[in-house]
């Protein structure tokens, strides 16, 4: 298969794919359809620009001058590639749980003394470590948190008192200090959107804790933080 057939291939499965999910038929250009897709699914800026000048290509090929019953325009490999890779991302959007790393989800009690809590930041370098009692998920315990709880130790002058339940560290925790629950099925495009949306909005702390369904009961699968979103923004580069 030539470059230009495997670009046209690539391109129109995306086109497919865009027109089958607004159901738009031909009358619609694809660059219309394509900005809209793309605000729709939170698609990284590269990602539409590399749309629109795609649908450019694609008109150079099908409709520019042939010779030998081949077009003058002809894509490079590098462009092929990029194309591909686009068509797999959209097609099969990757999911997080399989873009990062494997770790193991450290958890804490309410009831744990906060003593607890600091040998894991202080051995493992934990900044959110996820709080579950018995009914489940019960917040997220931050290092932010636990500096306001220690200034409130040094002001009242009592000493540190490591053996106070995590519970009572909790309510140092500022509005946005918490973690979102998601499931396993969560794309990498959805879990950069929900933190990026967090950190605009002031709450540098957010993560996200992947679940079996995103719900409270579930075992805590992954904990993203934004420490994570370049790995995340990696996955989906494109040139």
């Amino acid at each position: 298969m030539t470059l230009g057939s495997r670009f046209l291939a690539a391109f129109n499965d995306i086109e497919k794919h865009i027109r089958g999910h607004f159901k738009a038929d031909e009358r619609i250009s694809f660059t219309q359809l394509a900005r809209e897709y793309a605000e729709k699914k939170r698609l990284p800026s590269q990602h539409k620009s590399a749309l629109v000048a795609f649908a450019s290509l694609r008109n150079a090929i099908s409709h520019g001058t042939y010779y030998g019953g081949r077009p003058i325009a002809e894509p490079v490999e590098a462009v092929v590639q990029e194309i591909e890779r686009l068509r797999q991302q959209m097609l099969e959007p990757p999911r997080a749980l399989h873009v990062l790393p494997r770790g193991e989800v450290r958890t804490v009690r309410p009831s744990d003394p906060v003593g607890t809590a600091l040998d894991l930041v202080r051995t493992l370098g934990f900044s959110q470590l996820p709080v579950y009692d018995s009914d489940g998920y019960a917040g997220v315990l931050t290092t932010n948190a636990i500096a306001r709880w220690l200034a409130d130790q040094l002001t009242r002058n009592t000493g540190i008192a490591e053996e106070e339940p995590v519970s009572h560290v909790l309510k140092f925790a500022e509005p946005g200090e918490n973690a979102v629950l998601v499931p396993r099925a969560i794309t990498v495009v959805e879990a950069i959107d929900r933190l990026s949306s967090g950190r605009q909005a002031g709450q540098l702390s957010t993560a996200l804790i992947i679940t079996e369904n995103g719900r409270t009961t579930d075992k805590p699968l992954r904990l993203i933080a934004p420490y994570d979103l370049p790995l995340l923004t990696a996955a989906l580069a494109i040139t």
